[in-house]
């Protein structure tokens, strides 16, 4: 077997593994929302920065939630960020609530419930959509973590502003997506460029086996 095709192919691997997307965060980190502390490449390699020095802010619209209408919630920073994992929580609790819509470079993560970054994409600025449960669930606030390496992250991040539950019919918006925004049932953008990638590399990988073997 060419070993260029094989030196290629772990290469491409390695950088995969080196940059999960957020669908692989375990459901041991859904409460503290903390990533890995253990060393590279398992982990991060060390703790948070102090939330005091987090140059990313969390900006909830409105003040009130209502069955079936979304919630517009925006992270923008002074510098950017490769990763995320964003939250809605109510009363305090530990257990995210509600669903969010996927939009581009973002999947949901089904171990929390939580919105996270699909690829290792720089971005300064995100939009995201969140829908409330259908019944009240009292005081809802919006917490985040935000990457920029594997060496520099931010716990913690709470939204500008709390909801709060009102009753009555919502005034504009529609329960359907929203212009502009993508809903999607699984990871887009980069995400799903690691796996495309290595299963076109397995397949040469095959072919060139069975040319070898006299098979093909």
């Amino acid at each position: 077997m060419d070993s260029h095709i094989v030196v290629v192919f772990l290469a491409f691997l390695a950088l995969c593994q080196a940059y999960p997307n957020g669908t692989l965060i375990p459901v041991s980190v859904c409460t503290t929302m903390t990533p890995n502390a253990a060393a590279p490449p398992n982990g991060h390699g060390t703790g948070p920065q102090s939330l005091n020095t987090s140059p990313y802010t969390v900006t909830v619209e409105g003040t009130m939630y209502w069955p079936g209408q979304y919630v517009k919630v925006s992270i923008t920073g002074s510098t950017y960020f490769e990763g995320f994992m964003i939250q809605a929580r109510a009363n305090n609790e530990t257990a995210s609530i509600g669903r969010w819509m996927e939009a581009p470079e973002t999947v949901v993560n089904t171990n929390c419930m939580s919105l996270v970054h699909s690829s290792n994409a720089k971005q300064t600025n995100i939009t995201l959509m969140w829908m409330p449960p259908a019944t009240n669930v009292g005081t809802v606030k919006f917490l985040a973590t935000l990457v920029k390496s594997q060496a520099t992250f931010w716990v913690g991040n709470e939204g500008s502003q709390t909801l709060t539950y009102n009753a009555t019919v919502a005034p504009t918006m529609a329960a359907t997506s929203p212009a502009g925004m993508m809903t999607t049932k699984g990871p887009i953008g980069g995400g799903n460029v690691c796996v495309m990638s290595n299963m076109l590399l397995l397949s040469i990988l095959l072919k060139f086996g069975m040319e070898i073997a006299g098979l093909f």
